[in-house]
């Protein structure tokens, strides 16, 4: 786990901030394969923030020691897992707004019913965070 002495730098930003949506296509391996495609790219990002976190809002099947299998660097990981819907909204605004996010990746099949403005207020404290913000849609 990072140290908690991870802070905002805006002047150490990539200047990267809004959110991204990636819709992932199920094939014949399903999710296996999605994972087989995303994790690399996320544990690429999970590298870039020098002084901020790779904050995961995931599902509870996505475990450390899977992170470490494909090289994240888990001193700045913050995986968090919860069950409620409205917990997750509300994760995933503090965590892009509060700026000590590089990163925030959410798996957005998780929220019910996620709108425009759910994405609109998402992509405003991104802004605010300057973070960059991936939802992923399966």
């Amino acid at each position: 786990m990072a140290s908690p002495a991870l802070k905002y730098a805006p002047q150490e930003s990539s200047n990267v901030s809004g959110i991204t949506e990636i819709h992932i296509t199920q094939s014949q391996g399903g999710a296996q394969v999605s994972r087989e495609v995303l994790l690399p790219m996320l544990a690429h990002l999970s590298k870039q923030g020098k002084d901020r976190w790779f904050t995961w809002i995931a599902p509870k099947g996505i475990s450390k020691s899977l992170l470490l299998r494909y090289g994240f660097d888990l001193n700045k990981v913050q995986l968090v897992h919860t069950d409620s819907s409205t917990d997750i909204r509300w994760l995933i605004w503090e965590a892009l707004n509060n700026g000590n996010s590089e990163t925030v990746v959410v798996e957005a099949s998780s929220l019910s019913k996620l709108s425009a403005a759910d994405v609109s207020e998402f992509e405003a404290a991104s802004i605010k965070g300057a973070c960059r913000g991936l939802l992923l849609r399966g």
